[in-house]
């Protein structure tokens, strides 16, 4: 490894050549430890005193980080110089959000050089970093163009989203700092696999041990399907390179992600089920959704406060219900899946944001619109999408349900919420301000007639039960909750890979004791190497359950135990066709199904 002090101070000349394509320019390295990093910053000083701070959230996660307090090791020096004169300031000490400082005194053209030390998230031969809690940017000079070089030993594979700087497969461009910091990179020992799609090269980087143990022909199907999907639901492709950095771990299903202009990370499980793809598609929106079409506080950023607009049930919610729709009206049915057909999983999200969003009592005192706007209320003042009881996320999708039928009721057919969808595309794209927080009424209005008004401030301004049996009930489906019938187990198992087999953690039978190592049941083995075998194991059993079967249960003591599984009752929430639909309800029913709305073209 080389050393962190040999490589953070350069002669004037080299780093005046590197000024020369860039105003601000970044070097990342090995730290002195190899979960740290060194970062390196290079600028010509525009004023006397140049103040640096590093975000306190990153966009896409409305939460405080306190990014600051992982700064270590700062050293500067000017005109090649090691000084120590700079102050770290406080602002807000000890409140929320506390708004950390760097100040550097260096007359007006000198060149600055500085370096610090960063935590990063390492293993396996493998690291990664996000931009916000890496790189520090000089306050007033955010717009400025920058260039990140790696520094890493020779010969060390790095992957991120920004655009090479000429052959260079270490050095890349940024045109201001929030394209810099929204790019995310992977180096190291990581899985690499590539695709084409419309000219343009797809990367999927793969790190974490359980990385081996994933389908990754699979995963590149469904990555492939999912962008063509999108790039021809918007009909453009508003990126040169685009990379999927996939931390996996060794589950069945799973994941959870964050959006960046050109790539995405995601945590998934290595069976890579419907959810985990069902976040790529998630991920994969947000291309438009929030990175491009977006409310006017989302960007450029303020990094030391949370932003505050009232759209992020569309945003993030909205976002979610094209993710889920759009897979099943353009008929994506990949493996594991729970349900029959891709429509069917498309009602089955219903159902399922449904019974998240309706198991909240504070949806009768928090709107969509409020969800949104005082987020950063939240948590005590740190932001959390949940924090204040209603999710914009299952918010927000219902919302859209909503809005997407009673525009296209309204319209007779003529329009749908994908015509809202693309008119925000048009006032956002190429760069343009974002919308304004009426906006997404206006549209609304525009495509479903002045009775939408009405409908949007019911449903998104104000809180209470959002109307989804009333708007299914257009397109055909009515919405019920009923009494059905399940087998109860009457006791309850988890996986335990370090015994590599199911263990019972409570039970109702006598001779069934909790710690009990289960290797069998009804002959069916429950052993397995990975924590994505055990559970597949575990889902299986518990979905196969019938009341008034018998069940013999093998342990690893030799035991075998005889126990009956119960017939048991519960509510459930399901989605189905009305008897008797008229020739209107199936027309909107089509459409709202179809993958292209031919009326709306």
């Amino acid at each position: 490894m080389r050393s962190a002090f040999s490589f953070a101070f350069c002669s004037v000349a080299l780093a005046t050549a590197s000024l020369s394509q860039a105003d601000i320019v970044y070097t990342v390295s090995e730290g002195s430890a190899e979960n740290r990093l060194r970062v390196k910053m290079q600028f010509i000083a525009k004023s006397d005193s140049s103040d640096l701070q590093i975000p306190n959230w990153a966009p896409g996660s409305y939460r405080y980080s306190d990014n600051w307090k992982n700064v270590s090791a700062f050293e500067c020096t000017v005109n090649a110089s090691k000084i120590d004169s700079f102050k770290v300031s406080k602002e807000n000490e000890g409140k929320i959000p506390e708004i950390v400082t760097w100040k550097v005194a260096a007359k007006k053209g000198s060149l600055v050089e500085l370096s610090y030390e960063v935590p990063v998230t390492f293993g396996d031969g493998t690291g990664h970093f996000s931009g916000p809690s890496t790189y520090m940017y000089v306050v007033g000079r955010l717009k400025e163009k920058c260039v990140l070089q790696f520094g890493f030993k020779e010969g060390t594979p790095t992957i991120v989203g920004l655009n090479p700087l000429g052959k260079s497969a270490t050095t890349y461009s940024a045109p201001d700092y929030d394209v810099l910091a929204d790019n995310p990179v992977t180096y190291g020992a990581f899985t690499l696999d590539t695709y084409q799609l419309k000219g343009k090269t797809h990367y999927i980087a793969y790190r974490g041990l359980a990385k081996k143990n994933v389908d990754r022909e699979y995963v590149k199907t469904a990555c492939t399907f999912i962008a063509d999907m999108q790039c021809d639901f918007f009909g453009n492709m508003p990126y040169d390179r685009y990379v999927w950095h996939f931390a996996v771990n060794d589950a069945p299903d799973g994941a959870g992600g964050l959006e960046h202009l050109s790539s995405t990370q995601i945590s998934m499980g290595a069976g890579a089920g419907p959810g985990v793809v069902s976040v790529y598609s998630h991920e994969f929106f947000h291309l438009w959704n929030v990175k491009r079409i977006r409310s006017k506080p989302l960007g450029p950023f303020d990094y030391t406060t949370l932003p505050q607009t009232g759209a992020l049930w569309w945003l993030e919610g909205v976002t979610d219900y094209y993710a889920h729709t759009l897979l099943g009206r353009y008929g994506w049915y990949g493996k594991n899946e729970r349900e029959k057909s891709a429509l069917d999983k498309l009602y089955a999200d219903v159902v399922s944001n449904v019974r998240g969003v309706r198991a909240k009592k504070e949806r009768f005192e928090i709107s969509p619109y409020d969800s949104s706007f005082k987020v950063r209320e939240a948590s005590n003042g740190r932001g959390n999408s949940q924090g204040l009881g209603v999710s914009y996320y299952n918010t927000g999708w219902l919302c859209g349900l909503v809005l997407d039928i009673e525009i296209l009721d309204k319209s007779d057919g003529k329009y749908s919420l994908d015509n809202v969808e693309k008119a925000l595309w048009q006032i956002c794209a190429e760069g343009k301000p974002g919308f304004e927080e009426d906006e997404i009424r206006k549209q609304c209005v525009r495509f479903g007639g002045e009775s939408l008004g009405a409908t949007y401030d019911e449903v998104i301004m104000k809180p209470g039960e959002i109307p989804v049996e009333a708007a299914l009930q257009k397109i055909g489906k009515e919405l019920l909750e009923v009494e059905e019938s399940f087998g109860k187990i009457p006791f309850s198992m988890r996986t335990s890979i370090d015994d590599k087999c199911l263990r019972v953690t409570a039970s109702e039978t006598a001779d069934l004791k909790q710690g009990d190592l289960i290797e069998s049941i009804n002959g069916r083995s429950t052993t397995g190497d990975t924590n994505a075998t055990l559970t597949a194991s575990l889902r299986a059993l518990t979905g196969s359950a019938v009341g008034g079967n018998t069940w013999v249960v093998r342990l690893r003591d030799g035991r075998e135990v005889k126990v009956t599984i119960q017939e048991a009752k519960r509510k459930a929430f399901k989605v189905r066709d009305m008897a008797n639909i008229s020739e209107r309800q199936q027309k909107l029913l089509g459409l709202f199904e179809s993958k292209k709305r031919s009326l709306s073209r």
